[in-house]
């Protein structure tokens, strides 16, 4: 079923005058809620750069920055290319098979004024029990390099063991799908991604 006639059910039924987000926000909650049982959010590591200092009184110093919405995208795709490597092996590489992860992704932050970062909801293996596939995310992004795994910025006293990691796995549901895409445009969806 393609947008335009899910649109055509809604306004048939009397509902409401639905935007693409509201029809995508609904359709991957009710339709495809089954392709998906693991959520993972992401943080990406700031960017480092070397500051020259256009005259003398001004230091040089060493920056870090915020990375931009592509580059986030670029790596967030990276990221589910190593993944794909790591679970499925040469059936992922060859043509002939063409295995591949059931995954949807977004970016948020752009529109909450927060840091960038990507949410995944992604479709487990059957092959693969939680425990390897845990094992397999966590890999994939310490090979990635752009993905922050543990918090630079934690203090054992303070603070209890879920705050050392920076990344975030876990089992989800349906309200999961909702929650990822929030953000999302009203008619563009240009923050939603089917990698």
């Amino acid at each position: 079923m393609n947008l335009a006639q899910i649109r055509e059910l809604l306004t048939q039924k009397g509902a409401y005058k639905a935007t693409n987000k509201d029809l995508i926000r609904d359709w991957l909650a009710q339709d495809c809620a089954s392709l998906f049982d693991t959520g993972l959010t992401l943080m990406p590591k700031k960017v480092f750069y070397k500051h020259v200092a256009p005259c003398k009184a001004i230091p040089d110093g060493d920056v870090f920055r915020k990375v931009t919405k592509k580059e986030l995208e670029n790596a967030s795709f990276n990221f589910i290319h190593i993944l794909n490597k790591l679970v499925y092996k040469n059936s992922y590489k060859r043509e002939k098979f063409n295995k591949r992860l059931s995954v949807v992704m977004t970016i948020e932050g752009e529109k909450s004024c927060k840091d960038l970062h990507s949410h995944f909801a992604i479709g487990k293996p059957e092959t693969v029990d939680l425990i390897e596939f845990k094992r397999l995310v966590l890999k994939a992004v310490e090979m990635s390099g752009d993905f922050f795994v543990f918090d630079p910025n934690f203090e054992f006293e303070k603070h209890n063991l879920d705050k050392k990691y920076r990344y975030k796995l876990d089992l989800i549901d349906r309200d999961w799908l909702y929650y990822i895409t929030k953000e999302l445009d009203r008619k563009d969806l240009h923050n939603l991604y089917l990698p």
